[in-house]
């Protein structure tokens, strides 16, 4: 028997044994306030700070005053629209990848709690889209001036980088979105945005069940972002090659019998 062929017969085969249960379940959204960057329609200069979109945007500058960070002041990540973007420094920014704004950083947190509750046994997966501007840095660590960080937090405690319960950095450097070109179109720019992902595990006796969940994202001053998502789905099982280690005959035989 091939070995692919052998592979495919795996989940039958512990199907039939009873130690195969498979997961059909899709992840399921969980709403997010103005997850496009839309709820507050910009003045005619074309962009706004959190002074002037709070409390009409559902995204928090700075939350909880993270140590060195002030909430809901003008210093924050910034929403703009379609018509600056294009207008500035010829092209300067991401046109929206959908609606007509965005947020553009300003080494500035964005967060907010959610409706929604940790469960024991399920996958939160926080995704963005994200691109850079044409006179982005490429580099690593702090040297990329359009890397963004991700985060998942548990909004029961003040929100802070050091208290989020996972983050991640992503920046070109690293191959998870790109500059924009300085001769892209409107159109090209809006089909260069790159989604980028953070996923956190609640495993079975976690503290943070029950708990709030929150999502927050830093911005350097070269980044835009659009277009926020967050999923729930069932935690993905241990792979079929480490459950055959507790396999018993019956599970084989059905195996041997599909070769």
């Amino acid at each position: 028997m091939k070995i692919g062929n052998w592979f495919k017969c795996v989940p039958a085969a512990l199907l039939a044994a009873g130690l195969w249960i498979p997961n059909y379940a899709s992840a399921a959204g969980v709403p997010l306030g103005d997850p496009s960057f839309e709820a507050y329609v910009v003045p005619s200069v074309g962009y706004a700070y959190a002074n002037e979109y709070r409390p009409t945007s559902a995204w928090v500058d700075d939350l909880d005053s993270p140590p060195g960070y002030t909430q809901d002041d003008a210093n924050s990540n910034w929403l703009y629209n379609a018509a600056y973007g294009e207008a500035s420094a010829a092209h300067r920014r991401a046109a929206p990848r959908t609606g007509n704004q965005a947020m553009h950083g300003f080494t500035q947190y964005s967060a907010q709690e959610t409706n929604a509750v940790f469960e024991a046994g399920k996958t939160y997966t926080f995704s963005i889209w994200a691109q850079g501007d044409i006179d982005a840095t490429i580099g690593a660590g702090s040297a990329g001036s359009s890397r963004v960080f991700l985060y998942i937090f548990d909004g029961s405690v003040p929100f802070s980088e050091a208290n989020s319960l996972t983050f991640k950095r992503y920046a070109p450097d690293t191959g998870d979105f790109v500059n924009r070109d300085p001769s892209w179109t409107p159109a090209q720019s809006q089909a260069a945005w790159r989604q980028i992902s953070l996923k956190y595990d609640v495993l079975p006796g976690s503290p943070v069940i029950g708990h709030p969940v929150g999502v927050g994202f830093w911005g350097a001053e070269d980044n835009s972002v659009d277009d926020a998502t967050l999923d729930v789905s069932p935690t993905v099982p241990e792979p079929a090659s480490v459950l055959l280690l507790g396999v018993g005959g019956a599970a084989l035989a059905a195996v041997r019998r599909r070769r």
